[in-house]
């Protein structure tokens, strides 16, 4: 976790849609990264969301969660907002405690013996009013 955590889902961040709801975020980290550098986990009320039912929209594109790892071409800029959508209905006005974990495996850091990516993890715990 770093000072810029409190950036990653703003109050509006929580809104219901046609299909479900979506939950808008920014990074945390200080560069762009492709999405491929992305892991996302959610809970709404302490109900965590399966994997599957997420998908991610970007620059005016939707993908599923399976489809993280080849979008390496996809970035999300840093001024730029990500959602999160699920198809499960929220109710305007009410008030969620969202869990999101958002991950970014830095490419250009490798640490450890194996060389991986360093992985910058933040966990974002907020009560937000459903738009």
């Amino acid at each position: 976790m770093g000072p810029l955590d409190k950036y990653i889902l703003r109050e509006d961040a929580l809104e219901a849609t046609e299909n479900g709801f979506q939950l808008k975020f920014q990074s945390h980290w200080y560069r762009a990264l492709p999405l491929s550098c992305m892991d996302f986990s959610l809970k709404i009320n302490g109900q965590e969301i399966d994997k599957s039912q997420l998908s991610i929209k970007v620059n005016g594109n939707e993908y599923t969660y399976e489809q993280l790892p080849e979008l390496d071409k996809e970035w999300l800029f840093i001024l730029d907002r990500g959602a999160l959508a699920v198809a499960q209905p929220l109710e305007k006005g009410e008030t969620y405690q969202v869990e999101f974990k958002y991950d970014l495996y830095i490419p250009y850091i490798l640490v450890g013996p194996q060389g991986n990516p360093l992985m910058a993890s933040s966990l974002v715990q907020k009560n937000l009013v459903c738009q």
